[in-house]
């Protein structure tokens, strides 16, 4: 996957990532309906990676990283973690 984020100060960062979900059927069914299913109840990972032309945010194009991930009813979120 591709995307271009914004920060609030109008950089443009490229992100990409790919990642691994995997859930029993009866989650998968239930995520399918809209219901909000914690994320204990499947997995859910990612190593995203971004890139940069931005001398405030040149330091993210250094950065690897993995992010745990939640399926809400509007889409998805990331806690994205630096690995050291």
């Amino acid at each position: 996957m591709r995307l271009i984020l914004r920060t609030d100060d109008g950089a443009l960062i490229l992100m990409t990532y790919r990642g691994v979900r995997h859930a029993s059927s009866e989650v998968n069914a239930r995520i399918a309906r809209g219901e909000q299913v914690p994320p204990s109840d499947y997995y859910l990972r990612t190593t995203p990676f971004f890139e940069t032309s931005s001398a405030k945010y040149a330091w993210l194009n250094k950065v690897v990283s993995v992010a745990v991930g939640e399926r809400k009813s509007d889409g998805v979120n990331y806690e994205v973690f630096e690995i050291l």
